[in-house]
C-alpha cells in the first residue's frame, strides 16, 4: 500500500471513519512496515490502557469481554478489543471464533477486531502491539487483548500490555498448579470466572492464598451468568485507566517502544539480507547447494551476510 494511501487513511481516522481504521490495521497485518507511515502521521495517544486478557481454551475469555465491555461503555469508556485467533499451520487462515461469540453491537463506542496468529507462539499476533498503538491513537482509551489461550500460560502478553490478567476457572485442571507455579510474578490479576460453579469457593481461596504470599492484589470472583462481580471489575479497570492517564512517560512504555523498533529493525535487516542474497530463488540455491554438501551452513550464511 502507497505512502499517500496510508496517509489518506491516517486522516480518516482522525475524522472518525471506522472504515479506514479497520483498513489501516488490515495493512498492518499484511506488512507492519504500513504502520511507519501511520504512527508517523496520527498523533500519539498517552494515557490509553492496555489489558490483556489470557487463559487457557473453554475458561471464557470472550464471554467475560462480553460482559465487562457494556459495563464499560456506560461508565463513559471508549473500548477496543484484540482477540487474537489461532492460525491454521497449513492454509495459513484463521477461524475468528471470537468474532462469532461476539455478535452484540455496541456502537462507536466500541471496536472489535480479530487478529491472526500467524504461527506466533506467544498467545499474540506478531502486530498486536502496533494495532493496539493505532487503536489507541484513534482514540480508544482502553484496549483489550485477548491471547489465543494455548493451554498453557502465555507469558508474551505481559510486554504488550499494561495490565495482564489470567482467567481461572474451576472446571480448569491446571489451575492450581498455575498458582503454584508462580503465576502472579508475570500477570497482575487472578480472575476466577465461573464463580457459581462447584469448586469455585476453594479456587477462590486458593488464589488468595497466592496473592497474599506474592504480594498481589487480591483475585476477583465472577460469573457472566448472573453478572456476579462485573462491577467491582469496571472499578478495577477504571482506576487503572486512571493511574495510566497520570503516568506521561512510564517505563513500560519505553520498553514497548525499544521492543517496536527492534522489532522493525529485524524485519528491514532480513528483507535487505534476502535481498542481497537473490532474494527466494538466491535462498533456495543456497539451499540446494546445503544440502548436496557443496557447502555448509556456516559458508551458506556467510554468503548472505558478506
Amino acid at each position: 500500500m502507497s505512502q499517500g494511501h496510508l496517509e489518506k487513511l491516517a486522516q480518516g481516522i482522525l475524522q472518525g471513519q471506522r472504515r479506514d481504521l479497520a483498513q489501516a490495521i488490515t495493512a498492518v497485518e499484511t506488512d507492519e512496515s504500513a504502520a511507519d507511515v501511520l504512527l508517523s502521521t496520527l498523533p500519539p495517544a498517552p494515557g490509553a490502557f492496555r489489558l490483556g486478557l489470557t487463559g487457557a481454551p473453554g475458561v471464557g475469555k470472550s464471554t467475560f469481554i462480553s460482559r465487562v465491555v457494556p459495563k464499560l461503555i456506560e461508565a463513559g469508556h471508549k473500548v477496543a478489543i484484540l482477540a487474537v485467533d489461532p492460525t491454521s499451520p497449513l492454509t495459513g487462515g484463521a477461524l475468528l471464533g471470537d468474532r462469532a461469540r461476539m455478535v452484540q453491537d455496541m456502537g462507536d463506542a466500541c471496536w472489535f477486531r480479530s487478529l491472526a496468529s500467524r504461527g506466533s507462539t506467544g498467545g499474540v499476533a506478531g502486530c498486536t502491539d502496533l494495532a493496539a498503538e493505532i487503536l489507541a491513537r484513534a482514540g480508544f482509551g482502553i484496549i483489550l487483548i485477548e491471547t489465543v489461550g494455548v493451554g498453557q500460560l502465555e507469558v508474551e502478553i505481559a510486554t504488550e500490555a499494561d495490565q495482564s490478567w489470567l482467567l481461572l476457572s474451576p472446571e480448569g485442571g491446571d489451575a492450581i498448579q498455575l498458582l503454584k507455579g508462580g503465576v502472579l510474578e508475570v500477570v497482575e490479576r487472578v480472575i476466577v470466572h465461573k464463580c457459581d460453579r462447584p469448586g469455585a469457593d476453594d479456587l477462590l481461596r486458593w488464589a488468595e492464598e497466592s496473592a497474599r504470599d506474592q504480594g498481589a492484589p487480591d483475585p476477583l470472583a465472577v460469573s457472566s451468568q448472573s453478572g456476579e462481580g462485573f462491577d467491582k471489575v469496571v472499578e478495577v479497570i477504571s482506576a487503572a485507566v486512571e493511574d495510566s492517564k497520570s503516568e506521561t512517560c512510564s517505563k513500560r512504555e519505553k520498553a514497548r517502544l525499544r521492543r517496536r523498533l527492534m522489532r522493525r529493525a529485524q524485519q528491514e535487516w532480513i528483507k535487505r539480507g534476502l535481498e542481497e542474497a537473490g532474494g527466494e530463488a538466491g535462498l533456495d540455491h543456497l539451499v540446494e547447494e546445503v544440502f548436496t554438501g557443496q557447502k555448509d551452513v556456516g559458508e551458506a550464511l556467510s554468503s548472505i551476510l558478506k
